[in-house]
């Protein structure tokens, strides 16, 4: 009868549609999958699964070397890092086109949870906020020789709030990054080259007015790198302002 097609007919519309809803749950399960486990890739190609980057709690014995895969990633074109510090969060856009070079050693480091734990341990007022030495010996140390990265040609000017790496003379780059409080074009033409900046003008606040100024530059940067956070900045520098997790978004791939 007609009342019997239409209800067999309507049944059958149910399941295709119950069946539709299926597959489009099972691929959007996968997406999350595959966004959850995605991969990054290195500058020569090479796919790494996110679940083999370093993360904060493993043995900090294993962070890996310089020359290491996953400390030698491809930086997206562009994407932000949030800082979790113990005085409130900041976000850094970073764009890969300003400074190829350092856009990919800062991805890859902020990949490895590197920063974990760093400290503030530069405060010069009205000119740079400085981090970027783990505190952990066997690190630093391993980060303080042939990990360095060749400089790349200027482009952005070291305007307040844009970040750059801190160097010692020509492809000196490894880990210490600044942010400048200030106009500091001065160090334009001394081989310090902004690879991002400051996401707003509430970021550059906190760096302003909330992380810890009192210590200013009287930390050594070598009883850093060789006693750590444990022994030296914790006992010394109790109150310093430091990172305690990092992560990543990316903007444009």
């Amino acid at each position: 009868s007609p009342t019997m097609k239409a209800v067999f007919f309507g049944m059958v519309a149910l399941f295709a549609l119950l069946a539709l809803a299926s597959v489009q749950a099972n691929r959007q399960t996968l997406l999350e999958t595959e966004l959850k486990e995605a991969d990054v890739v290195t500058k020569s190609g090479k796919q790494i699964p996110t679940s083999q980057l370093f993360k904060t709690g493993e043995n900090v014995d294993t962070f890996p070397k310089p020359s290491d895969p996953r400390m030698n990633l491809k930086s997206p074109s562009k994407w932000q890092a949030t800082f979790n510090t113990n005085v409130g969060s900041f976000k850094l856009n970073v764009y890969r086109d300003w400074a190829p070079q350092g856009a990919d050693r800062f991805y890859s480091l902020i990949s490895n949870d590197f920063y974990d734990g760093a400290r503030f341990f530069r405060y010069a007022d009205n000119f740079v906020v400085q981090w970027g030495l783990k505190g952990a010996p066997h690190v630093d140390k391993m980060y303080m020789n042939g990990a360095n990265i060749q400089d790349d040609p200027f482009k952005k000017s070291n305007t307040k709030g844009r970040i750059t790496f801190a160097t010692s003379g020509t492809n000196t780059r490894s880990t210490q990054a600044f942010v400048n409080l200030a106009d500091n074009t001065f160090l334009d033409s001394q081989g310090f080259t902004p690879f991002g900046e400051l996401a707003s003008e509430e970021d550059l606040e906190l760096f302003k007015k909330k992380i810890n100024a009192q210590y200013g530059e009287k930390a050594d940067q070598n009883k850093i790198i060789y006693d750590g956070n444990q022994q030296y900045l914790k006992q010394y520098f109790p109150h310093m302002s430091y990172i305690k997790t990092e992560s990543i978004v990316v903007l444009e791939p």
